[in-house]
This record gives structure tokens, sequence and C-alpha cells, in this order.
């Protein structure tokens, strides 16, 4: 359908993502243009699911099923409300369907549509029209354009608000102790609760708070949770948790002078670690796979995870991202906190993901352990990044130093 495009979607692009703005693209093609009825292509079905506007595959087939929602054809000095119908046909598989009532007032076909949308509403440009065009960039388009860029900081504004005044009230004293504290302490002081989910926690902005320094012990990583991301064990063959740490673990002496069977250890790329273990990208397969290989020399097949996976718990998770540092003190053997800086960021370089495994900039790390029950319990498989390399992975992240 694109292919018959009028105009030229690469033209576009640049402006779209100068701005910040999710957009799919449509193209009438002149059958679907005839009968008014419009494909409604995958970025646009991930358009009206992170606006929370629509969600085709909740949608029940059949006409008594449609929904509507509110649109806006723009126009080069103002703009005409209509209507988007979202429907799901009986015949066939039910492939996703959408139109504009009154498009025909509005395009040829053929003609390049950009679909937005904001505060739940649908908004159409005829990329086409050169009239349009060039509102978007001096006139009244422009300013809508602004007003849904503005629209879209607004609660980044007001997350950072909170974080400022959480700072010029000086140290909070921590609700949980250990490393888990400065992320429970701030999403308290917030007002958020816990969140066990894969979702972002702040009204669709993902918290990630840690020390810029840690007390009582060596500091040996600064690294920061990304996601957590267990293996493909269904495509690993045979491999599990369980025969993971039976394998690959070692007996560690605790705090307490107890013994715990333990397998606590970072894995790079091609680089392997105390236990053997290391990773390899698998480009053509599109998998990230663990091996170990020892004094033999011999690598062995540990276990693996899809890239279209991980791709999609980034994109899932970091979305947009408050990245916050804390400064930790100790007072009678309580720790307390002051959130001192944060690192914005948005929209990352999916696509980097793998190569930025093979460079080692991400890493992923093995913490498990069995125990006195018999039971083994892990921390999820971290897949984790060092704060000076996030520039690497999203574009032109913003900083704030109170």
């Amino acid at each position: 359908m694109l292919k018959m495009s009028d105009a030229a979607i690469k033209d576009f692009l640049p402006f779209f993502a100068n701005a910040g703005l999710e957009v799919a693209f449509l193209v009438p093609t002149p059958n679907g243009y005839q009968k008014s009825i419009m494909d409604a292509t995958m970025p646009l079905r991930e358009l009206l699911r992170e606006a929370n506007i629509h969600n085709f595959a909740e949608q029940r087939q059949g006409p008594e099923y449609k929904e509507l929602v509110k649109t806006y054809f723009l126009t080069a000095d103002g703009m005409i409300e209509t209507a988007a119908s979202l429907y799901r046909p009986i015949t066939k598989q039910g492939d996703p369907r959408i139109w504009f009532y009154d498009l025909k007032r509005y395009c040829v076909p053929c003609n390049l549509l950009a679909i937005l949308a904001n505060k739940g509403n649908l908004y159409v440009l005829n990329l086409s029209d050169k009239k349009i065009v060039k509102s978007m960039n001096f006139g009244f388009i422009s300013e809508v354009i602004q007003q849904f860029i503005d629209d879209g900081n607004a609660v980044a504004n007001e997350l950072l608000k909170k974080i400022q005044d959480l700072h010029n009230s000086g140290f909070l004293e921590s609700i949980t102790a250990g490393d888990p504290g400065v992320g429970d302490t701030l999403e308290y002081a917030l007002g958020i609760a816990r969140n066990p989910s894969k979702l972002p926690d702040y009204k669709g902005i993902e918290l990630k708070a840690s020390r810029t320094s840690t007390y009582n012990k060596p500091k040996t990583s600064n690294r920061v949770n990304l996601f957590t991301q267990v293996p493909d064990w269904k495509n690993s063959r045979g491999m599990n948790r369980v025969k993971l740490l039976d394998t690959y673990g070692y007996w560690k002496t605790q705090e307490d002078g107890s013994q715990r069977f333990d397998l606590n250890c970072t894995l790079r790329a091609n680089v392997p670690n105390p236990q053997g273990l290391f990773l390899e990208v698998d480009i053509e397969n599109d998998l990230l796979v663990s091996y170990c290989t020892k004094d033999d020399a011999i690598k062995r097949y540990v276990a693996q995870w899809n890239f279209l996976l991980l791709r999609q718990r980034l994109l899932e998770k970091h979305k947009e991202t408050f990245w916050v540092k804390a400064t930790s003190k100790m007072e009678n053997g309580q720790e307390y906190f002051r959130y001192d800086k944060v690192v914005h960021t948005k929209n990352p370089n999916a696509s980097l993901f793998p190569q930025l495994i093979e460079e080692g900039v991400i890493t992923v790390d093995y913490i498990m352990h069995r125990e006195e029950n018999g039971t083994v319990r892990d921390h999820g498989f971290p897949f984790k990044i060092f704060p000076k390399d996030l520039d690497l992975l999203f574009p032109e992240p913003k900083t704030y130093e109170f």
C-alpha cells in the first residue's frame, strides 16, 4: 500500500523524528478509496495501542463491534472534525480495517497520509498537499504540532518538578534495607505503588534509581538495569534455571558464615568470565546465545534469547525513562537518600541492541541461588548498561542536576 504513495515517506521522517512524535503512514489505494476501506497496518495498530485509543487484538469481528474515534483532518489553516471507523470484518481472518469519514473530500487515491494521536484523538495530515506541508513548518499546523510536543512533555515536566521538590526536602530515610532501597524510597515518596509488572512506573515513564556511591563496601559496578528477561528455555536444548545453577554454580560463604550455592556473575560478548560463561550475537538467526568454555577450550551451548523479544522489551520498558541518581549516607545504621540528578531518555534505538551487546556495552547477569529448602531463586536475568553509555542507546538524553 505504501509503495503506491505519490510522495516520498523518507522526506518526512526527519520532521517527525525531530519533533519526537509517533506517526503512522497510510496510502489509500484506488480500489480501497472506491470501497471506503483501508488496511490498519501494524505501525498504525501500534500507534493506536500505545496511545490507549484502540487495541485491535482485543476487538471482536463483525460490524456490531465497530468502534469510532474522533478524528481531525488538518488543513493549512484549520482542522475539520470527522471520525475514524475501526473494525475487523467477519470475512477472511478479520484483518484490521480503518476508514475516515469524508476522506474523499480531503485527499485522492495514492496521497500520503500521516496519522498522529494526541489526548485520545486522531489527526490526519495529507503530506501530498504542498500547502499542508508548508503549514507544517510555518503556519497553523506547526502550532498544532508544537502543542502536541508540549502535551507529550507535560508528564515529564510534572515528574521532574516532583523529584526536584524531593531533592529540596533533603535526605529521605530508606523504606527498604539494602540495594532495593534507593528505588523503593523514591517511588514511595512519589506516591507510586510497587510495580511488579513489566510496564512503566509513572504515567508511562519508567523510573530507574541508583546510588552515586555504595556505602560500606568497594564500588564494583554502577551499571543500571535496562530490563530483565529469562532465557528462551523452550528453545534452549533442555536447559532450565535449575540445571543452569547446578551446572555452573558454586558454594559461597555468606555474611553470617553459612554456605550457599550461588551463581552470581556478569556475561559479556566474546569474553569468558571466571565461570567460563560468555555471550555471542548470532546475527543471521537474530539470537543472543550464552556459551561456556573452560580449560578444555570446548565451546558449550548454554541458553539463548530471541532478539525480537529483547527489542520489544526495551521499547516496552523504556519508551520514556528517568534515570535518577541519589547521594547515599548512613546514620545510626540507617540509610538515607537525596535525589540529585535525572537523565531523561526517550525512544531507544532498539535496532542497535545487538551491536551494543557485541561491543560489550550491554551485559547480562546470572543472579541465582538455592534456598535451604532446595528451591532455586533467580533475579530475572537483568540486561544492564553503564550510565555513561546511555547516549549510545538513547538519542539525545537530557540531564538535570538539582
